[in-house]
């Protein structure tokens, strides 16, 4: 499979409001690798979180294509296309998007019951995430005894149960103090650097710039490279999954071992994703 799990071509995107045609971007084209940490950074207004919703496949766009994992969002039927997202992306909304009349355990138990069954829920592995992200004295917590903070890694914990290939962060430091930016910013470069989650951030904070790999400016209608820092990138001794959804669909053949990873025991038991080197020692022995 290509490095390349995003990319867009010619994307344009309007909106049809009643008094007039509302062009958001246009000609947009661009690629995302597995190993970049983007941000797409521009000022309130100018089209980011519209630009996530194409990449994740919550809106469409007016023209264009979109390639995510190497399957086009138009070959897909509404189910196939949500089923797509559910398996691949681990989305944080703006708002959180937290229910409000369950506890912060709850939800998470929930959003794990409906992603997986509830025969696959998992009371002890949520109750050791929430220790690790802090949180294990607000499990019994609704939504609004929380603080900003604690609502934003919430919401990172819910939207990494599925073991996504890719984390959407929409606004991810909007309203919060300087502390909390800082703490967010870590967190997120710590899930990037220790697992093989490609991420993708829209916002206008520059504390994100410090820690992104590939800046894209949205100005003007237009969606265009600012820079990059290579040296940000992700480490080479990090191994990649395959991408699942390609299995389904052109029946690749993978190797079992690799099939899946527990993202948050790989991540807070051992660290980092084990090394090409002690993978390959490894897979010797149980030839």
């Amino acid at each position: 499979m290509s490095d390349v799990i995003i990319k867009l071509t010619e994307v344009k995107k309007i909106f049809q409001l009643f008094w007039e045609d509302l062009v958001v971007f246009e000609n947009v084209n661009l690629e995302i690798k597995r190993d970049e940490i983007v941000l797409f950074y521009g000022p309130s207004g100018s089209g980011k979180t519209t630009l996530l919703n194409i990449i994740t496949g919550l809106i469409e766009p007016t023209e264009g294509d979109v390639e995510i994992c190497g399957l086009y969002y138009d070959q897909m039927n509404k189910q196939e296309k949500n089923d797509f997202r559910a398996e691949n992306f681990g989305i944080v909304f703006q708002d959180n998007n937290l229910i409000s009349t369950l506890t912060a355990e709850e939800n998470l138990l929930f959003f794990q019951e409906m992603l997986g069954g509830i025969e696959n829920s998992d009371e002890k592995r949520i109750e050791n995430w929430l220790k690790k992200f802090g949180l294990e004295n607000r499990r019994k917590s609704f939504p609004e005894q929380l603080s900003g903070g604690e609502k934003k890694r919430l919401g990172i914990i819910r939207a990494l149960i599925n073991n996504p290939h890719i984390l959407v962060l929409d606004e991810p430091t909007g309203n919060l103090d300087d502390e909390t930016r800082d703490q967010i910013c870590e967190i997120i470069k710590d899930i990037f650097q220790k697992t093989d989650i490609t991420i993708v951030i829209s916002s206008h904070d520059p504390k994100l710039r410090n820690i992104a790999s590939k800046i894209y400016k949205i100005e003007k209608k237009k969606v265009s490279l600012e820079i990059e820092f290579p040296e940000r990138k992700k480490e080479d001794k990090i191994i990649y999954r395959p991408i699942k959804s390609i299995e389904k669909w052109e029946k690749i053949e993978i190797e079992e071992e690799l099939e899946r990873y527990d993202i948050f025991e790989e991540f807070f038991e051992q660290g980092i994703y084990e090394d090409k080197e002690n993978y390959e020692k490894r897979n010797e022995k149980t030839k």
